[in-house]
């Protein structure tokens, strides 16, 4: 993990609203900074969303972004065995920094889980927010 990266963009059961344990846990963790959205495509994929990278500029995904503060290594640490707990290759999710768009326009970089499998037009999610 980069040292300098405390943000976290989340999209599917991290949400701020989600009922998910796990969720839950960000909150506690981390500090809500608020809506944000970044480039990309959403798909449901059962129990959870996955986030790929976008066709084209008007592909937005909209979530959370959470400053981790000073506990930022030990809570990825948690979250990434979370995210590969749920799904098991040869799907899977990947976590790199990306830029994300908050509510008042400003670009950051933050990590982002981006989905590594399978998709399927059908289950394309096309208002880009989960839940």
């Amino acid at each position: 993990m980069t040292a300098d990266c405390r943000l976290l963009f989340v999209y599917g059961t991290l949400l701020k609203r989600s009922p998910h344990p796990m969720a839950r846990y960000l909150a506690e963790r981390g500090a809500w900074l608020g809506a944000a959205r970044i480039t990309g495509r959403l798909y449901n994929l059962g129990r959870y969303p996955g986030l790929i990278e976008p066709a084209n500029h008007d592909d937005w995904v909209h979530g959370d972004l959470y400053d981790l503060g000073d506990r930022a290594a030990a809570t990825i640490a948690e979250l990434d065995q979370y995210e590969n707990a749920e799904s098991p290759r040869p799907a899977y999710f990947e976590r790199q920094l990306a830029e994300v768009v908050d509510a008042d326009g400003t670009r950051r970089q933050a990590w982002v889980y981006w989905f590594r499998g399978d998709v399927h037009a059908a289950e394309r999610i096309p208002s880009g927010r989960y839940l």
